[in-house]
């Protein structure tokens, strides 16, 4: 988890918002690899594992797919990747596609619920049932085909007035979400309003 976004991570237990305190133990280039999140409002505390911060453990395994460069450059434009100020969010199969991502778009990207197996470098990895993010603090988001909606509701809360989403074409567009262009294999919309997000800054050490 890289240390610039756990200011905007919360608790997804049922109380006042507050922001996280973290008890690092072993950080790597600025990403707590191992380490403990805890909650001032309710006591919980939340393990960061090999990087992964463990909120919930999903109830099943998201399925493997494979990466796809044309895949990666169509999410980068859609959700409008165009420089590293603040981040986007990727649910579920969208995390295979981190590496393609990457590629083409410096934006950092945190992996809900991915697959296993992944390429890239992710700013962060969390594995929830409600993502535990504050609110308007991403830029946009990628949804995965077979969120519930209580899940979906907590992404669309996260991402900023004027951010960009993505979803299958399957999947109804949620509420809160303005569609602007649709294919046959998905749907982009957007959050009306003010642009708003938190920035994460690169550094060394």
């Amino acid at each position: 988890m890289f240390v610039d976004l756990i200011e905007a991570l919360r608790c997804p237990r049922p109380h006042d918002e507050s922001q996280l305190v973290v008890a690092a133990g072993r950080v790597v280039d600025r990403h707590i690899m191992e380490g403990t999140l805890g909650c001032p409002v309710c006591g919980a505390e939340f393990k960061i594992v090999a990087g992964i911060t463990q909120f919930e453990m999903p109830g099943r395994p998201t399925p493997a797919q494979e990466p796809d460069a044309e895949l990666g450059l169509r999410i980068a434009a859609f959700l409008e990747l165009t420089d590293a100020k603040g981040f986007a969010i990727l649910c579920g199969t969208w995390g295979a596609q981190l590496d393609p991502i990457q590629r083409v778009a410096d934006t950092p990207l945190l992996l809900v619920n991915p697959p296993t197996h992944y390429g890239g470098e992710p700013a962060g990895v969390v594995l929830c049932d409600a993502v535990p993010l504050a609110a308007s603090c991403a830029r946009a988001a990628a949804l995965d085909h077979d969120m519930a909606a209580t899940q979906m509701a907590s992404v669309v809360r996260a991402v900023r007035q004027g951010g960009r989403l993505i979803g299958p074409a399957a999947l109804s567009l949620p509420a809160g979400v303005t569609e602007v262009a649709r294919d046959e294999t998905l749907w982009v919309g957007e959050k009306p309003g003010a642009v708003r997000f938190v920035e994460l800054k690169k550094g060394g050490g």
